[in-house]
């Protein structure tokens, strides 16, 4: 509450506003006199045993899940469309699970696939307790996809089940290959199914709380600019990753590899009611991108793109090669030896991080031109991959143009490392909330789910499909034992509608775009791929002038950029802050300090966490990592 008092507090009346050395950062624009509309803004009370923010794959199933065989209304609300938002917007092609039919005879287990995750894809820094409920479940969660409506069996598959698996992030194969593309098409059927209330195009922008317990939250229309307040017995707040902190190389607006929506509102909810969010200075630095500026989804030369992708140079030098499949025939056979597994796969991703990773340097050194090359590949094998592409995300409209517009053939044309993709909150940093085992934040009945929460990297769609299942039922649990709502005050809504109804009936001041160009160039200088104290906190001091920003909304869409700009800059003051804690250089994590270059595994071999305390203040906590 007082956060949000302070906003609109800090916010500058229209006839206050300075020149632009006090406000640097564009010059303002000013309606002709005349042609303003003044836009009157309703608060819209709704009541619900079981609230979801965020319709992604995680916000799908909890809904699905709280809903399911219970006499309670659930409502799910998505600042998008349930049908095309979150990461599997536009479809995935992988999901990594323990599959017991399948890994029981080799003689893999779930320890050791835990094992391989901590040391190959954490780099240490794993919960465990979270992984296991991601690898132990997710199986029985593709048997529920599959009654859905999802393919996951190929007659022309001579793997146990006809499923198609692969390897991707662990020693053995472990990632379903399957036909993704209408995912979340499929996951809203369902949701709609189950009786679930959808709510799309408002956009969550705060939570409100009863004695330290969850009472309800308040949204935004993008549509019509209203106010939701929305009172629940108990939440799972799933609103996704933290993204568009770093400047679009391309200039396009919104061409990243993660949907643009993805601004971190959740992360900016959670800190302003006081939750602990870890791992969140763990920043990418950026990569060079395939396909120009186009940055697929490949993982490549891994993943989408294998067996036959490999990297090469100009003068076909291979500097990633290719990989093969897993021979399938020797399965039962003999048991692998988990040890030696290991060890080989950890030499394998080591060569093809090191190399991938390597590219920017070479670029910047005079080097390259680099591709991605699949002129090995079979006609299987060619096959194989263009179905993958074409269920992971963007893919299909990239197959579309690659092949259909330009007439260009994947195993004949190389695609060339010619682009820069964005730098990003996700993968491996793991950023987000810290919750209980039973993903219980520390305000009672309020849950997380997918990629909210932190601690498991690479969790990607296997947490979202998991947590959000748990995080569903355990909120549908506390909700039934409520027998009352909660009273929920109706402050923070009536100051929410008095900051939109400020910036959509203002004259003048500052459009969303100016501002988040303003904090994603500050990102990049002030927080680049190496960082120092000095330029940390000098950063912080620029960041309060996007702060102080007066924003200026002509339409209830653009308040919703104005908002998602407003979560931006929290999750930008994080970074910094968290950056400037973290003492030590960690390269696995992609986190490097020039006035701590050594990894330091006594001191910081840890999660941090940062909180807010209000006014200003945060405190911070090394977590061990058990």
């Amino acid at each position: 509450m007082l956060v949000l008092w302070m906003l609109h507090d800090s916010l500058p009346s229209i006839r206050e506003r300075g020149n632009s050395d006090r406000y640097p950062v564009s010059n303002a624009r000013r309606i002709p006199q005349g042609e303003e509309i003044l836009i009157a803004l309703k608060v819209l009370p709704i009541e619900t045993e079981v609230l979801i923010i965020g319709g992604g794959i995680a916000g799908c199933m909890a809904a699905i899940k709280a809903a399911e065989g219970k006499d309670l209304r659930v409502t799910l609300v998505e600042k998008s469309n349930t049908m095309a938002s979150g990461c599997a917007a536009s479809g995935i092609d992988h999901i990594w699970s323990y599959i017991p039919p399948i890994h029981e005879k080799m003689g893999y287990t779930i320890e050791d696939m835990a094992e391989d995750h901590r040391q190959g894809i954490a780099f240490g820094f794993l919960r465990k307790d979270l992984f296991y409920l991601v690898a132990g479940t997710m199986y029985e969660r593709v048997l529920d996809l599959e009654r859905f409506g999802l393919q996951f069996r190929y007659d022309n598959s001579n793997i146990p089940g006809k499923f198609r698996i692969v390897s991707q992030f662990h020693s053995v194969p472990t990632s379903f290959n399957f036909d993704g593309k209408l995912l979340k098409l499929k996951l809203t059927q369902e949701v709609k199914r189950r009786g679930v209330n959808i709510i799309n195009r408002v956009q969550m922008t705060d939570l409100i709380t009863t004695h330290g317990q969850i009472s309800g939250a308040v949204g935004v229309g993008t549509r019509t600019g209203d106010i939701y307040f929305i009172k629940a017995k108990a939440i799972v707040l799933s609103s996704g990753r933290s993204n568009r902190l770093s400047r679009n190389p391309s200039g396009v607006d919104f061409n990243t590899r993660l949907p643009a929506p993805l601004s971190g509102d959740g992360t900016s909810m959670a800190i302003r009611a006081g939750l602990p969010i870890i791992n969140i200075e763990f920043l990418s630095s950026r990569l060079l991108s395939p396909c120009g500026n186009y940055c697929p989804n490949y993982g490549d030369p891994r993943n989408t793109v294998q067996p036959a992708a490999r990297i090469t140079d100009d003068k076909g030098n291979v500097i990633v090669p290719r990989t093969q499949f897993y021979n399938w025939e020797n399965l039962g056979k003999e048991k692998i030896n988990p040890v030696e597994a290991r060890r080989r796969w950890l030499e394998d991703r080591k060569i093809w991080r090191g190399g991938r990773a390597s590219l920017p340097k070479r670029v910047s050194q005079g080097e390259g031109p680099f591709y991605l090359d699949l002129s090995e590949a079979t006609d299987e094998e060619i096959d194989y991959i263009a179905w993958s592409i074409r269920n992971e995300g963007k893919g299909t409209q990239f197959m579309r143009y690659f092949e259909e517009e330009e007439g260009l053939d994947l195993r004949k044309n190389s695609q060339e490392y010619a682009g820069w993709a964005n730098r990003e909150l996700a993968g491996t940093a793991a950023k987000g909330l810290w919750v209980a085992r039973d993903l219980e934040t520390e305000i009672k009945n309020l849950f997380a789910a997918g990629d909210e929460v932190g601690g498991v990297p690479w969790a990607a769609s296997p947490g979202a499909f998991t947590m959000g299942w748990h995080a569903g039922e355990m909120a549908a649990q506390r909700a039934m034992e409520e027998k009352a709502f909660l009273a929920a005050s109706d402050e923070i809504p009536n100051v929410r509608k008095a900051i939109c109804s400020e910036i959509l009936n203002r004259d003048r001041g500052f459009y969303w775009r100016e501002v988040e160009l303003y904090v994603q160039n500050l990102m990049d200088f002030y927080c680049g791929d190496v960082r120092g104290e000095g330029l940390l906190k000098r950063g912080l001091e620029r960041l309060e002038y996007a702060r102080k920003a007066t924003f200026k909304a002509d339409n209830p869409h653009e308040l919703s950029r104005v908002l998602e700009v407003m979560s931006i800059i929290d999750n930008a003051e994080l970074v910094l802050r968290s950056s400037v804690e973290r003492k030590e250089s960690r390269p696995a994590l992609d986190y490097r300090r020039s006035d701590y270059p050594e990894q330091d595994d006594r001191n910081w071999l840890a999660f941090l966490a940062i909180r807010g305390e209000g006014d200003g203040r945060y405190a911070f906590k090394k977590i061990p990592i058990k």
